[in-house]
């Protein structure tokens, strides 16, 4: 196992349950090992998660696919086999475990740090990007596209190669000032197929799986707690074609892609679409962002680190 995979371990929290999340103090009834200890002030948390029973929502609801439904104040999401959901605001979580799971169980957690995470974000001013993040010469190297893409592995590459992980999956991008966005740090942990794991060597003896039956690990990484400046954001693309692989800059409205944002439905449908491309347009100013088309396999997977850390250098030679 690469030195700069070496196990991170957040440890018992001393003070009760309380964590850091995005500058975020939270106290949650549900243990959140992946999660930093909350070393702040003393003061009220912000978000607040507990487990407890959660009827449907009254009133006039509406629904985003088969298991999300929301009304003003309030959103339900309800995961077959895992948990039901409640956000109120921004601010409070409820959570019901499915018969037969334990609140402690990483599946709970799974969806928690997934779409319960990205309305979070939405509702508490933060553009949430379906992304992993990397430092490289103090700024943050974004890899975003869709699910299966590869951003999760590529990450692990780089981490490997002594750049600490900011993210994984789910990156919160901060445009309080439009002028100076700033990617900041989530958990400390990659969460990896165990094809590219065993690819990577590195091992997964020990770890549970994310979600029971599945083959992917939470594997906790070397990261930095340092909320940065992006330097670049590629946006990773499938091809089936060698010859068609590599790097192209985007422009104008092709670098304000959708397919960066995470659950982008869910937050058009919350009425956030004016944030997504607000914020995809600071991200933009600050930050080239490139597609980078590549296919499948896994063999490619150090050229393709050299590139993207290539495209952060080539703007700061002497960073």
């Amino acid at each position: 196992m690469p030195t700069q995979l070496q196990p991170f371990s957040a440890g018992a929290c001393l003070s009760g349950g309380l964590y850091s999340l995005f500058g975020w103090c939270v106290s949650s009834e549900i243990p959140l090992p992946e999660l930093r200890c909350w070393s702040g002030p003393d003061r009220p948390a912000d978000v607040l998660i507990r487990t407890g029973q959660v009827p449907p929502l009254n009133g006039d609801t509406r629904q985003v696919g088969p298991l999300i439904t929301f009304t003003e104040t309030a959103l339900r999401f309800d995961m077959p086999g895992v948990a039901v959901y409640r956000v109120d605001g921004g601010s409070a979580v409820t959570v019901e475990p499915a018969p037969g799971v334990l609140p402690e169980s990483p599946e709970i957690r799974l969806f928690l740090f997934g779409t319960v995470l990205a309305v979070l974000c939405f509702r508490r001013g933060l553009l949430p990007l379906h992304a992993s993040a990397v430092e490289v010469d103090g700024q943050a190297l974004l890899l975003t596209g869709p699910s299966g893409i590869g951003k999760s592995t590529l990450a692990a590459v780089l981490v490997a190669r002594g750049h600490p992980l900011l993210s994984d999956d789910l990156c919160a991008l901060d445009v309080s000032r439009p002028d100076a966005p700033l990617i900041l740090p989530c958990t400390p942990h990659l969460k990896l197929w165990q094809e590219s794991a065993s690819h990577l060597n590195i091992r997964t003896d020990g770890l549970l799986p994310v979600r029971d039956g599945l083959e992917k690990f939470r594997i906790p990484v070397a990261a930095t707690a340092e909320a940065l400046t992006p330097g670049a954001a590629v946006l990773l693309s499938r091809t089936t074609r060698a010859e068609q692989a590599g790097l192209r800059r985007l422009h104008g409205a092709e670098a304000l892609n959708h397919e960066m944002v995470h659950r982008p439905r869910l937050g058009i449908a919350l009425g956030y679409q004016p944030r997504m491309l607000l914020g995809l347009a600071a991200l933009a100013r600050t930050a080239p962002v490139f597609q980078l088309d590549r296919t499948d396999t896994l063999e490619d997977l150090p050229e393709l680190a050299d590139a993207v850390t290539g495209l952060i250098r080539k703007q700061h030679p002497d960073g």
